[in-house]
């Protein structure tokens, strides 16, 4: 088994297509073909199911892909040489939309002072998009809310944020200062959309009182659902923190729900068999010792 060989099957996976991976690489369809047939003898096992249109990778090639891919990255960062090398190592990083304006800015301004030269990358999405990026390796790590249970990942808290019942000082509701789950249900609500773990902590709240809500408003942006609160259009529920400016400048007011008190554990998440550089030790360093 070579390098090559390894190497020519992930491109092959990740393009789902001879034709494109034989582009990719600047060869030919037979020499692609004939290098997966070698890797494949080698292995004794068929690695993708072969259709009229496309290969797809079946089950054992699935379980030869996780197993490659690590070993490719370790390939690479020693080809890289010295391990002063290791600066310039491109560190990928997934957050949640509530999470990249608040937390990972504190994050990359404590890292940044003193690993200047590490390239960054940013992706913002939804945490299953997020969880998707991190099976297939295109992001090293995210920040996130929460995320399935998966035994392929390790989860680390990192901070806990208690979440709050925002509206218009101007809308009705306000006037009382304190509303009751029911109550509080029967309003037009402005909410994360159905995947986050923000979303799956309100509706587990309200379940508790045997209430299933409609919002009027779903949203992947927390800064939204803030901007529709303050125009008066609903109540949203979303960390303290994201709001912590409006309710300072009174755009915003709280609202007091009786038992409906709620905390939204922030994680950072990575694959189990992830290779660490020292980039990526470095700024798990900063996550876990500069968090506050």
């Amino acid at each position: 088994m070579k390098i090559r060989q390894l190497y020519t099957f992930k491109i092959v996976c990740e393009e789902e297509s001879i034709t494109r991976a034989a582009e990719r690489l600047s060869t030919t369809q037979p020499a692609i073909s004939r290098t997966i047939s070698e890797l494949e003898e080698t292995l004794g096992t068929q690695l993708f199911d072969r259709t009229s249109r496309k290969i797809v990778l079946n089950e054992a090639g699935q379980l030869f892909l996780s197993k490659v891919i690590p070993l490719l990255e370790l390939y690479e960062d020693l080809e890289k040489g010295l391990p002063d090398s290791d600066v310039r190592y491109q560190l990928r990083i997934g957050a949640t939309p509530s999470l990249a304006g608040t937390l990972l800015f504190q994050i990359l301004e404590k890292f940044r002072s003193g690993h200047e030269d590490v390239q960054i990358r940013v992706t913002v999405d939804s945490e299953p998009v997020l969880e998707q990026m991190l099976l297939q390796r295109q992001i090293d790590m995210a920040l996130t809310e929460g995320m399935t249970d998966d035994e392929h990942f390790v989860k680390v808290p990192i901070s806990s944020e208690p979440l709050a019942v925002l509206c218009s000082p101007d809308f009705p509701a306000a006037a009382a200062g304190e509303i009751s789950a029911p109550d509080l249900a029967r309003q037009p609500l402005l909410l994360k959309e159905d995947a986050s773990m923000i979303r799956r902590l309100v509706d587990a709240a309200f379940l508790f009182y045997d209430i299933a809500v409609s919002p009027s408003w779903t949203s992947t942006s927390s800064a939204v659902l803030l901007k529709a609160a303050r125009e008066g259009l609903g109540i949203t529920i979303l960390p303290r923190a994201l709001a912590s400016r409006d309710l300072e400048n009174g755009s915003l007011t709280e609202l007091s729900v009786p038992d409906f008190n709620l905390d939204c554990t922030t994680h950072v998440t990575f694959l189990q068999d992830k290779y660490q550089s020292p980039a990526f030790q470095a700024f798990m360093n900063v996550i876990l010792f500069s968090v506050t």
